[in-house]
């Protein structure tokens, strides 16, 4: 679950046949205006980057498409916004929104057809990350123009309005412990964002159909998915859900934990674990870090967790390092977890099982989606396996889902970059075609195709 799409525009995957000006979407298929204003949700904005269409597309024609002739510019915004936590206080939170600003040629284009230009919005929700630096806001503050890809993808190249939050826990919450893999706070975070956002376009007269496209990869696509019965139920009459795109999420988390709580089992990636088991036991009183975990001082435990820590130093500091690798793929789970504990999982006793039912009640599965829903996931996923989305998709149509609207796309390792010594695993190197994947699918679905 870890953070999968490297921040920087030659990472980007090739997307020629994205329609790059294709962002109005359709005046017939605009969403009712929004009841709720954002007014309690916006608390500040700052805009931290302002980049022409003349730069963005040398951008897109080094890193993207050669023989592009057009492109958005865009605006990036910090915005901050009140939230509530995983325990129900108030947070300020961040996050990144990008606005796409039109060419000259665009607009007098759609001047000759009568059209206005506006925007529709896309929340994407980021993969896991370990260090606050590493978050939306903080990465485009911290290297400029334009180095956060998905602002470049899908502003720049799509032309959304693309909501990027940077999660309860980074940005400007830093001081407050992130909810990692927890549905409640996941959910109302980015709603929040979403809200707030569309408060600062009113404001500033950025014209919206109010259509919104929802993705999210790995960590991410598990709170797209919340995100989505979130709005299902609660905010359908004030945007059009339009498309909802879940990318290699762990959605059955029960499923998950008996595959990696098993002292036969070896870890691909021991520090999600870890997050998992400091958020898990941080928010909730019935489960105890010192009885889930060997490390024994819990206070530097739960300190890995702070966002100042990579994903090597966390390993390091619990002796999972064997190789360069940081202890990759080298480990059993008894390593991290205490025997015990591995044991009351198994046969739901204790800690364990008390742990499990935590898993079960944050488990973002078993409902029936109303929107146009696309299941994104490589076939050889190591670290999230694909029988996350498979699970999700066959309980949908269980749940009387229509096969028209739930869709479930298999990605074959073929076809996603090779292996390397720094990209070892399929979960990190299939972000970039998952993505790709979701942009044409979100394309198609704003231009009517499906």
């Amino acid at each position: 679950m870890f953070k999968s799409i490297k921040h920087s525009s030659r990472y980007i995957v090739s997307l020629s046949i994205v329609a790059l000006l294709g962002a109005c979407g359709s005046n017939g298929n605009e969403g009712v205006n929004s009841v709720e204003d954002g007014s309690s949700q916006l608390v500040s904005a700052k805009v931290i980057e302002d980049v022409n269409t003349s730069t963005m597309l040398q951008v897109v024609q080094s890193a993207i498409d050669p023989t592009a002739t057009n492109a958005f510019g865009y605006k990036a915004v910090k915005i901050t916004y009140n939230t509530v936590g995983q325990d129900d206080k108030p947070v300020v939170a961040s996050g990144l929104l990008v606005l796409p600003t039109p060419s000259d040629a665009y607009k007098a284009y759609l001047a000759s057809v009568g059209k206005a230009f506006s925007v529709s919005m896309l929340c994407d929700n980021h993969g896991t990350v370990f260090t606050n630096a590493e978050v939306p806001s903080n990465v485009e503050v911290t290297n400029g123009l334009p180095d956060y890809s998905l602002a470049v993808l899908m502003t720049g190249v799509a032309g959304f309005a693309a909501i990027l939050p940077d999660y309860i826990g980074y940005g400007d919450s830093n001081d407050v412990s992130h909810p990692y893999i927890l549905e409640k706070a996941s959910a109302r975070a980015s709603l929040d964002m979403i809200k707030a956002s569309m408060k600062y376009m009113s404001d500033n007269h950025v014209l919206l159909n109010y259509q919104l496209y929802v993705s999210g990869y790995s960590e991410g696509g598990y709170i797209a998915m919340s995100l989505a019965q979130e709005i299902e139920k609660n905010f359908a009459s004030n945007v059009n859900l339009k498309g909802v795109a879940p990318m290699a999420g762990p959605h059955d988390l029960v499923a998950l934990g008996n595959i990696e709580i098993d002292a036969s089992h070896i870890m691909v990636y021991p520090a999600f674990l870890g997050y998992l088991a400091d958020s898990y036991s941080y928010y909730f009183s019935d489960i105890e870090l010192s009885e889930l975990v060997n490390e024994p001082d819990t206070v530097l435990f739960h300190s890995l967790f702070d966002g100042s820590k990579s994903n090597v130093a966390i390993h390091t500091s619990l002796g999972l390092v064997t190789d360069a690798r940081a202890g990759f793929n080298q480990h059993t789970a008894d390593a991290l977890f205490k025997t015990s504990f591995i044991d009351d999982y198994k046969n739901d006793l204790n800690t364990g099982l008390a742990f499990k039912n935590k898993l079960k009640e944050n488990s973002v599965y078993d409902w029936t989606p109303t929107t146009k829903m696309n299941l994104i996931h490589c076939v050889d996923d190591e670290i999230i396996p694909f029988s996350m989305s498979q699970t999700a998709y066959d309980k949908f149509i269980a749940n009387g889902a229509s096969t028209s609207n739930v869709t479930l796309t298999p990605i074959p390792t073929s076809i996603i970059p090779a292996a390397s010594a720094t990209d070892p695993f399929v979960h990190g190197r299939c972000g970039q075609t998952a993505y790709g994947a979701a942009v044409q699918w979100f394309d198609a679905i704003r231009q009517g195709k499906i």
